[in-house]
């Protein structure tokens, strides 16, 4: 099964404990969860603890694999400090200090 959205959560928790024989209660049992918990997740509560969650599909018999399902996308250009081209004395940007030679030469 493909989990795509936290939705998919509810109903492979629901059809593992009805390939194990689990009752709600007896899987809210192996968590330490309430039942009611066991229950509103089944039925598409979303904001669940991570590690509950993934401790209740270890439970059941899951074994979680990620893989990349599209390729990645290209990082945005990182911008430059400035676009423009610097203004330039005689080949050499301005503000950087020319030696004395340099300005004695004619």
């Amino acid at each position: 099964m493909l989990f795509r959205r936290p939705q998919d959560l509810g109903p492979l928790l629901r059809d593992g404990r009805a390939r194990v024989g689990w009752s709600q209660t007896r899987l809210a049992e192996e968590l330490g969860v309430s039942r009611q918990w066991i229950s509103l997740v089944e039925t598409g509560k979303t904001s669940v603890e991570f590690d509950l969650a993934f401790s209740a599909l270890q439970a059941l018999g899951y074994h979680l694999r990620v893989e990349r399902a599209d390729p990645p996308r290209p990082e945005p250009p990182t911008p430059s400090r400035s676009r423009r081209t610097p203004l330039t004395r005689e080949g050499e940007p301005l503000g950087k200090p020319r030696s004395r030679r340099a300005r004695r030469e004619p």
